[in-house]
C-alpha cells in the first residue's frame, strides 16, 4: 500500500467519521435531558474506534466503493469522446479489403482504451499527489507540534515539586482505596500548570498548582483527586492521545476536530457525574464550588498536552457547573435509553465502511468504457495448418462444458474470443488447450467459452457476468483470460513470449501480483520463452482482476507466433501453474 492508497483510505475514513459525529450531535440534542452524561461520552468511543479501525464487512454503504464508482466513472466520462475519435480516425483509414487483421489497423480496442485512461488519469493522479503532500504538510507540522508539546510537559514535571504535604497524600491514599485503585499514582506540586491535571500513560501523575494547594481546604482537595482519579480509571489519558493523534491524521476536517472537541467536553462532564455519583447525598453543590474555586484560582489557562487538564474556559465551566447542579442518579430507563442509541450508531459503525470488498457488478459498471466503435470481422490469410496448430485445434471443445453453475480449482476463459493467430488459429483453441492439459496434470480445470462478440468494449462486462453467475466461490478459484498479444510487433522479437496484464488499482492487486511473480518465477525464460508484466492503473473492470486473488489476462505470443510457438508457451504456462500450485499446497 502506497502513500496515495494511505490518502485515499484518510479521505473515506474521514467521510464516514463525518457521518458518525453528525449522527451522535443529532442523537444528543433529542435526548439531552434524558441521556446520562457518561453515555454521552461513551458514544463517541464509536467514532474513535471507526477511525482507527475503518474497514468493516461488505455491505450497502462500502464508502470506498461508492468512492470508486465516481471516481473511475468520471475518467470514463472525460476519456469517451476521445476514445470514440481514435476508433474513427484509425478504422476510416484502414484498408478493409487488405488481408490484414483489424487489430493490425489498430493494437486492440484493449489497448488504445488503456492508454487513453493512462493519459487521463494522469491529470487526476497529478491533483490526487498535490492533496496528498498538502496533507502530509499538515500531519508533519502536527508531529512537530506534538512533540514540543510532549518537551513542555516533560520540563514541566521534572521541575515539580516532589515533596508532598503529609495531609495531601493520606487524601489520595483514602480516595484510591475508597475507588478501588491499584495502581501506584504520583502527586507533584508545580508553578507552571494552571489547573489540575492527569499526565502519564504508564506512570501516571496528578499535578496539582502550588498556590491551589496552599489555598483550598481538605474537603476540596479530596474533590480535585478524586475527580484526577476517576479520570484514571477511567482511562482517559489513553482516550486523550488517541483523541490527540487522530486530530493530527484528520486536521483537515472541520466535522471531524469539532466532534473531538466536544468528546474532550464530554469527558470532563461525564467525570464530574461519576465523581459526585462517589459522594454523598446533596455533595454536588459543594464540588461543583470547588470547580469554581479553581477557576478563580488558576485563572485562565491552555490545555498541556497529554494531559487531562480539570478546567480551561469559563464557557465551558458554565456548562459543567449546569451540569452538576442537575445531577440525577442513573436510572433504568436511562441505562434502556443509552443502550439503544449505543446499539443504533454502533450497528451504523460496523455497517458504513472502506472495506475493499465491494459489489462485482458495481465496479464493473463503473469502470468499462461504453464507447461504440465498428468491429469488422478479420480476414484471415488460407494457410496450410501444422501438426502442431491441429493438436491445439482438436481439442477446443473437448472441455467447453454447458455454462451451468459449476465449481473448479482454475477456470480459462476468453474475454475476447475472436482474436486469432496468423495462421488460423484462434485464442479460444488455446485457451482449451490449456484447461485440457490442466485437467490432464489432475486439476480440476474448466475451460469456459465465449462468443465472439459485438461490442468489443462490453467484453470483460460480459465474461464478468459470467463468472459470478456461473461460477462457485470463484474469488477463491484461478480466473485465466487467455488473450493474444496485440500490440504491434518487430519482425525481429520473440514470438515465443509469455504476458501477464495486472491492474494497480485493483483492489485485489497485492495478491494477483504475488501470483503472476511465483508463474513467472517458474517460467524463468525455459525453451526460450519469455514472460514479462504490463502494468495498467484500472484498465477495463479491472481486467477482472478483483474478482479473485490469482487472476490475471495472459498474453500467449504475438501475431507472428507460429503454432509451435504457441504449443510451447501452452506447455510452460501449465507446467509453471503446475509448480505454483504445488508450492501453494506445501
Amino acid at each position: 500500500m502506497n502513500l496515495l492508497n494511505i490518502f485515499e483510505l484518510i479521505l473515506l475514513s474521514s467521510l464516514i467519521g463525518s457521518v458518525i459525529v453528525i449522527m451522535i450531535l443529532i442523537t444528543k440534542g433529542i435526548f439531552r435531558n434524558k441521556l446520562n452524561f457518561t453515555f454521552k461520552y461513551y458514544i463517541w468511543l464509536i467514532l474513535i474506534i471507526k477511525l482507527i479501525i475503518p474497514f468493516g464487512p461488505q455491505s450497502p454503504l462500502n464508502i470506498s466503493g461508492l468512492y470508486k464508482n465516481f471516481y473511475v466513472q468520471s475518467t470514463t466520462n472525460i476519456i469517451t469522446q476521445s476514445t470514440q475519435n481514435n476508433y474513427s480516425k484509425e478504422i476510416a483509414n484502414a484498408d478493409l479489403g487488405d488481408s490484414k487483421l483489424i487489430s493490425e489497423v489498430h493494437p486492440s480496442n484493449n489497448t488504445v482504451i488503456s492508454n487513453t485512461s493512462s493519459i487521463s488519469l494522469k491529470n487526476k493522479l497529478n491533483i490526487e499527489k498535490v492533496f496528498c503532500f498538502i496533507w502530509m504538510f499538515g500531519v508533519t507540522l502536527s508531529i512537530g507540534i506534538l512533540v514540543i508539546g510532549y518537551k513542555k510537559l516533560k520540563n514541566i514535571v521534572r521541575a515539580s515539586i516532589k515533596k508532598i504535604d503529609s495531609k495531601h497524600r493520606e487524601i489520595l491514599n483514602k480516595c484510591m482505596k475508597d475507588m478501588n485503585i491499584r495502581t501506584e499514582v504520583e502527586l507533584l506540586y508545580s508553578n507552571k500548570i494552571a489547573s489540575p491535571s492527569l499526565c502519564g500513560l504508564f506512570k501516571p501523575k496528578i499535578l496539582i498548582p502550588i498556590n491551589l494547594a496552599a489555598t483550598i481546604c481538605d474537603e476540596e482537595f479530596k474533590y480535585i483527586i478524586m475527580h484526577e482519579l476517576t479520570h484514571l480509571k477511567g482511562k482517559d489519558i489513553a482516550i486523550n492521545w488517541a483523541i490527540t493523534l487522530l486530530s493530527m491524521i484528520y486536521w483537515f476536517n472541520p466535522i471531524l476536530l469539532y466532534g473531538l472537541h466536544k468528546m474532550r467536553q464530554d469527558c470532563e462532564i461525564s467525570c464530574d457525574g461519576q465523581v459526585i455519583s462517589y459522594l454523598g447525598e446533596g455533595k454536588n453543590i459543594q464540588y461543583g464550588n470547588t470547580i469554581i474555586k479553581v477557576l478563580e484560582l488558576g485563572g485562565k489557562g491552555n490545555r498541556i498536552m497529554g494531559t487531562t487538564s480539570m478546567v480551561l474556559n469559563r464557557l465551558e465551566m458554565k456548562r459543567r457547573v449546569i451540569m452538576i447542579t442537575k445531577y440525577n442518579k442513573i436510572n433504568i430507563k436511562g441505562i434502556l435509553l443509552g443502550a439503544v442509541v449505543v446499539f443504533i450508531i454502533g450497528g451504523f459503525g460496523i455497517v458504513i465502511n472502506t472495506s475493499s470488498i465491494s459489489s462485482d457488478k458495481d465496479i464493473a459498471k463503473a469502470t468499462t468504457l461504453q464507447v461504440d466503435s465498428p468491429v469488422t470481422t478479420p480476414k484471415s490469410p488460407v494457410n496450410n495448418t501444422s501438426a502442431a496448430s491441429h493438436n491445439i485445434k482438436k481439442t477446443s471443445s473437448d472441455n467447453s462444458n454447458s455454462i451451468v453453475p459449476f465449481s473448479a480449482d482454475i477456470v480459462v476463459y476468453n474475454s475476447h474470443p475472436d482474436e486469432t493467430y496468423s495462421s488460423g488459429m484462434k485464442v479460444t483453441d488455446v485457451g482449451a488447450t490449456i484447461s485440457n492439459k490442466l485437467v490432464k496434470e489432475g486439476f480440476n480445470s474448466h475451460f469456459v467459452k465465449v462468443d465472439p462478440l459485438k461490442d468489443y468494449t462490453k467484453s470483460y462486462q460480459i465474461t464478468r457476468d459470467i463468472i459470478t453467475k456461473n461460477v462457485n466461490n470463484y474469488s477463491n478459484t484461478i480466473l485465466l483470460d487467455i488473450h493474444r498479444d496485440s500490440l504491434a510487433v518487430k519482425s525481429k522479437s520473440n514470438t515465443k513470449r509469455i504476458g501477464f496484464d495486472v491492474t494497480q488499482k485493483n483492489p485485489r492487486y497485492e495478491s494477483n501480483k504475488r501470483f503472476v511473480d511465483s508463474l513467472i518465477g517458474n517460467i524463468k525464460n525455459s525453451n526460450g520463452v519469455e514472460s514479462e508484466i504490463y502494468f495498467y492503473q484500472y484498465g477495463i473492470s479491472f481486467y477482472n482482476e478483483d474478482l479473485s486473488n490469482k487472476a490475471s489476462v495472459i498474453e500467449i505470443g504475438n501475431k507472428l507466433s507460429s503454432d509451435s510457438d504457441i504449443e510451447t508457451c501452452v506447455n510452460e504456462l501449465v507446467l509453471a501453474l503446475k509448480a505454483t500450485q504445488k508450492v501453494s499446497a506445501n
